[in-house]
């Protein structure tokens, strides 16, 4: 089977869908074997395979912020097999940030996505980048 950018972009949609149903497995499922992620905001150099790497992150993000959402805004093909995706993620903020969000309050992120596919419509490589303001304002307030 030969991928092709309406395929790739029919597995990002998917993979969103599953991300914002907070269905991790759903979301593995779609990534091959090998897959690696890197979140750039954690260093240039941060790439690791996302079965036991990033999944954790996934796993673990529902239980920090239980209500949060994923919206896709845009799915950008390039003339490859990379995906380009703009989203936002949102939730309610766990505990009171001072100069950011009240405690509850939504915070919406930014964020992009590159996916880089194989053959098969499997999710090779996923880069992200958002921006870390409101996640560096957390931790720096102790919360």
């Amino acid at each position: 089977m030969k991928g092709n950018a309406k395929d790739y972009v029919s597995t990002a949609q998917q993979f969103f869908t599953a991300y914002d149903a907070h269905d991790v497995d759903g979301m593995l499922g779609l990534c091959a074997d090998g897959a690696l992620g890197r979140y750039a905001p954690y260093g240039r150099e941060s790439v690791v395979s996302i079965r036991g790497g990033i999944d954790v992150i996934w796993r673990a993000f529902p239980n920090a912020v239980p209500n949060f959402r994923v919206k896709v805004i845009e799915l950008i093909p390039t003339g490859g097999n990379t995906v380009v995706i703009q989203a936002e993620m949102s939730g309610p903020i766990p505990a009171e940030v001072p100069g950011v969000a009240k405690k509850g309050q939504d915070v919406h992120i930014p964020h992009c996505y590159i996916m880089r596919f194989d053959s098969n419509s499997k999710i090779t490589r996923l880069d992200a980048y958002w921006d870390n303001t409101v996640l560096n304002n957390i931790k720096g307030s102790g919360v």
